[in-house]
């Protein structure tokens, strides 16, 4: 009896994957964190983008919001998905708990894309902000460079833009003489 053989399988070499090709096929998510009274920030259109918006909730405290935000972000997108951005809108405040929360938040995020070798935190606020929170939030900005930009990691501020003015036409002008 003949003993029945299969035909020979064709076998497909493929090159090895290193970590660093794996990494930039890997897709990068953007996470958006609201604080309480701040405006939503202008972001760059991103086409297709995996994003997640977080918003700081009625009471809760600077700190509460940071541990919440920092606790879901390595859990945010889906298994394919990293974190590659986080835009912090931020509020008017300066004080040491608002800043102390912004930087542990700013800190667990650029702890998360470290895996990666790549991202961004971003800080912002409106173009009508005060200069006292501009100069804070760029103070904590390039504290955040200083410290991860060996990683190649990036961290800055964005004050948007001041909205145009709107152009006086001529149905609404109205002119008054006083005598």
């Amino acid at each position: 009896m003949r003993k029945k053989t299969s035909p020979p399988r064709e076998s497909r070499k493929t090159a090895p994957v290193s970590a660093a090709s794996a990494r930039s096929a890997q897709a990068l998510g953007l996470v958006v964190a609201v604080e309480l009274g701040a405006e939503f920030p202008t972001l760059p259109l991103l086409e297709g983008t995996p994003r997640r918006v977080l918003t700081q909730l009625e009471g809760e405290s600077p700190a509460a919001f940071a541990e919440r935000v920092a606790s879901s972000l390595e859990g945010a997108f889906a298994r394919g998905v990293a974190l590659g951005q986080l835009s912090v809108a931020c509020n008017e405040r300066i004080d040491d708990a608002a800043q102390g929360a912004r930087r542990t938040l700013a800190t667990a995020a650029l702890g998360a894309m470290a895996k990666q070798h790549t991202g961004k935190v971003t800080l912002c606020a409106t173009a009508r902000s005060s200069g006292r929170l501009r100069q804070a939030l760029s103070t904590l900005s390039r504290g955040l460079f200083d410290e991860w930009r060996t990683a190649g990691l990036e961290a800055s501020v964005d004050f948007g833009a001041e909205a145009p003015a709107a152009a006086a036409t001529g149905a609404f002008v109205f002119t008054a003489r006083v005598a």
